[in-house]
């Protein structure tokens, strides 16, 4: 099962890397071992991934990265 699941894995970077173009931030939605849920963004620009709780809270950072992107 573990060999599968790595598998998985790699064929799902796989396509996430083709499918992904001009570095925009990828975006999940997650759910813990706990069933809390929680968003989490990666950057391509700066390599790091973050945290937020709520939609809300994603939506701002990327509303305040795009404006220190294109607006400067």
């Amino acid at each position: 099962m573990k060999a599968i699941n790595s598998i998985a894995n790699i064929l799902r970077k796989a396509v996430d890397s083709l499918v992904i173009s001009n570095h925009e931030p990828q975006v999940r939605y997650k759910c813990d071992r706990h069933g809390n849920h929680y968003w989490q963004v990666y950057d391509f620009n700066t390599n790091k991934s973050y945290i937020f709780g709520s939609e809300q809270d994603v939506r701002v950072w990327i509303e305040n990265r795009h404006y220190r992107h294109y607006c400067f």
